[in-house]
């Protein structure tokens, strides 16, 4: 694969550089975090799942790249997964993986981007990460999803304040976008003195842990279910291309 092993053809008397593929899907009909599907299909059977989520940004990148002839890193940047400061790159661990497996690995992601060309209507995954650039719950909506969760037995109240906003809101866009909440902007946050927004990083995998949880708890299983609503209602909004607000 051109793009995996850095190699491109080269038109015009520049020696410009261009993918070797040229047609089917696009750049913007890829999510930053490989579809569940895709990588259950596709890359599930060369048994990497120790580095699932390293492959699934990897795969996002490089299928990126092969349609659009962008470095790694600015297929990354595209998808909105390049450390501010650094470069992307796979974990070490899959690298090595890769030295034996780049074959195997080439060959189920050729396949996919043959699964993609023949998408008939892909998803423009680009148009939702820019519409929600700048989005995140604002309060009155999160206190209107909070209000429905069904009440909790006992003398102990789960903690919903704006922390929880802000994972709520990086939840909502990685579902919406197909990303992943640790990419998402933190607008809630970056509102917060430093010393709060430290304590806010500290406990943020916690509370991602809870709404991502097969078994999560009776509270973090309805407001998941309420945060997915409230993506799809934005999802209908992006799709349908309504002039009103997203909220």
């Amino acid at each position: 694969m051109a793009p995996l092993t850095r190699t491109y053809r080269r038109t015009g008397p520049r020696g410009a550089r261009i993918p070797e593929r040229q047609g089917g899907y696009r750049p913007e009909h890829i999510p930053a975090f490989l579809e569940e599907r895709w990588y259950q299909e596709h890359l599930a059977p060369l048994q990497i799942d120790a580095e699932a989520k390293s492959v699934r940004r990897l795969a996002a990148v490089l299928l990126v790249q092969q349609a659009s002839g962008r470095a790694q890193g600015d297929a990354a940047d595209f998808l909105g997964i390049n450390p501010p400061g650094g470069q992307f790159v796979a974990t070490g661990t899959l690298l090595r993986w890769l030295r034996d497996g780049q074959d195997a690995f080439n060959a189920v992601l050729h396949d996919l981007a043959e699964e993609l060309d023949r998408a008939t209507d892909p998803t423009n995954y680009q148009r939702r990460r820019e519409v929600l650039r700048s989005w995140s719950l604002s309060s009155e909506i999160w206190n209107e999803i909070i209000t429905r969760l069904p009440p909790v037995p006992g003398p102990v109240r789960p903690n919903l304040d704006d922390r929880v906003r802000q994972e709520a809101s990086a939840f909502v866009r990685a579902y919406v976008t197909g990303g992943e909440p640790l990419f998402a902007p933190r607008h809630v946050e970056a509102e917060q003195p430093p010393e709060v927004r430290q304590v806010w990083r500290e406990r943020r995998a916690n509370t991602w842990f809870q709404l991502s949880r097969p078994d999560a708890l009776n509270h973090y299983t309805a407001l998941c279910r309420l945060l997915c609503q409230h993506g799809d209602a934005l999802i209908e909004k992006i799709e349908s291309g309504t002039s009103m607000p997203i909220r």
